[in-house]
């Protein structure tokens, strides 16, 4: 019998520890993979969204890239078309965006989503593209180097130069390029402006270095652009033409995205991937996506009822076998309790600490990385796996210590039930002869 109660103890634990590691550490690893509060803390946790503007699109290999998405207006410096982007798709934008996206995940996964979608909606930025172009360029014509005069006259040549040297800087406008100086008006007197603008206008439109489409446009703010000539406010003047100059182009810019979007300007990031993606189709994503919903829904149904079945099944029969020794039945079960807990607690601790940072390093470490990305791009990418892994292998600390706890209570219970068992037996009438029998 004692053979047997080993044996049968030795199973029955190793049945409680089974169930303890499912419950205690599979199931929720998939409970916190379905917790939408547990990506945002991911992503906080490393400051995800200042470090895209920070960080990544900063770097000099994504100037292409980044013009691209200005819609083709060339702002030279990187810094400030990095900040365009930012006023077209603010942090809160993003913020927003991806939480929106989380949501549609963990829905997925939970049940309450069909199928599972990611998309941006790119309504609002493409509205805030027009309007955060012009702040900028009026930023940098603010900026810009104006080429002061002598002394003001109204001469025929100084008609001519301030015409040919006008000419430059809007022709580069109407082509998406920001001027890098312009000449002051100030080289004519405010009385020659007053009478010569009509003729100046024209020598400007008319000059070799001006397009069709060009001249066409400021024919039509001819008369907008005439006080800030006559006042002789250069950048003012210069100011008043870029709009104009520049809303044609982002128009048609802002068009050709609206082309590749779905109605309501909704970018299909699913769809996109397996566009631009030779080895994974949508439907291997959908496939892959499906085969991760049933094994959530798995572990946290029927294998989480299954495994709580097994521990309270296996420490019930741990004390079966006991019987009728109150102090072993008390014991066992709570050292398998004690035990199981404490190695749960071992794993988790080790799975948390160790795993994350292996799998940010297999990230970052590869050599098969494009030059082209940049390397602030990879440290972010691994940065947010790390904390993803590291918030999603947590939270079962509590659930190991409450295990442990009460393997502890069971295992003190059980050194003092000889004494109490003794007393309950001299209480009882007639144990005390039966026990002498």
């Amino acid at each position: 019998m004692r053979i047997l109660r080993a044996l049968a103890g030795l199973i029955l634990g190793i049945v409680v520890f089974a169930g303890l590691l499912h419950f205690l550490i599979v199931v929720n690893f998939f409970q916190r993979l379905q917790d939408p509060e547990v990506y945002r803390l991911a992503i906080d946790e490393i400051d995800a969204y200042n470090r895209v503007y920070d960080e990544v699109l900063v770097y000099e290999a994504l100037k292409v890239q980044t013009k691209d998405l200005l819609n083709g207006v060339d702002i030279e410096m990187q810094e400030e078309a990095v900040g365009v982007l930012r006023d077209v798709m603010p942090p809160a934008y993003l913020r927003e965006q991806t939480e929106n996206n989380i949501e549609r995940f963990t829905g997925f996964l939970i049940r309450d989503r069909k199928e599972l979608n990611f998309y941006v909606q790119l309504k609002e930025p493409l509205s805030r593209v027009e309007p955060a172009i012009l702040k900028r360029v009026d930023k940098v014509i603010d900026e810009l180097e104006i080429n002061e005069p002598g002394r003001p006259d109204c001469s025929l040549l100084s008609l001519q130069t301030l015409a040919a040297e006008s000419a430059a800087p809007f022709a580069r406008l109407s082509e998406g390029k920001l001027p890098e100086s312009a000449p002051s008006l100030d080289i004519l007197t405010r009385e020659c402006r007053h009478r010569e603008f009509d003729s100046w206008f024209d020598r400007v439109l008319n000059d070799r270095a001006m397009t069709s489409e060009a001249a066409r446009i400021l024919e039509k703010e001819k008369e907008n652009l005439r006080q800030s000539f006559v006042d002789g406010e250069t950048r003012a003047f210069l100011k008043l033409a870029v709009a104009p100059l520049l809303t044609p182009l982002i128009d048609d810019a802002v068009r050709d995205v609206r082309r590749d979007l779905q109605p309501g300007d909704r970018l299909d990031l699913l769809e996109k991937l397996s566009e631009n993606s030779e080895d994974i189709s949508r439907q291997d994503i959908d496939e892959q996506a499906e085969t991760l919903r049933d094994t959530a829904s798995a572990a946290n149904g029927v294998g989480r009822i299954v495994a709580l079945v097994l521990v309270i099944v296996g420490s019930l029969l741990l004390a079966a076998i006991h019987f009728p020794r109150p102090a072993d039945m008390l014991r066992w079960p709570g050292v398998a309790l004690l035990m199981g807990g404490g190695v749960c607690l071992i794993v988790g601790l080790v799975v948390n600490s160790s795993i994350p940072g292996r799998i940010k390093d297999a990230i970052v470490r590869p050599t098969s990385y494009s030059s082209e990305i940049p390397i602030a791009a990879i440290n972010l990418a691994g940065d947010l796996v790390e904390s993803f892994v590291r918030q999603v292998t947590a939270g079962f600390i509590p659930g190991a210590v409450a295990v442990m706890v009460i393997g502890g209570v069971l295992v003190v219970s059980s050194l003092a039930s000889g004494g109490f068992w003794s007393l309950v037996r001299r209480v009882l009438p007639g144990s005390g002869d039966d026990s002498r029998r």
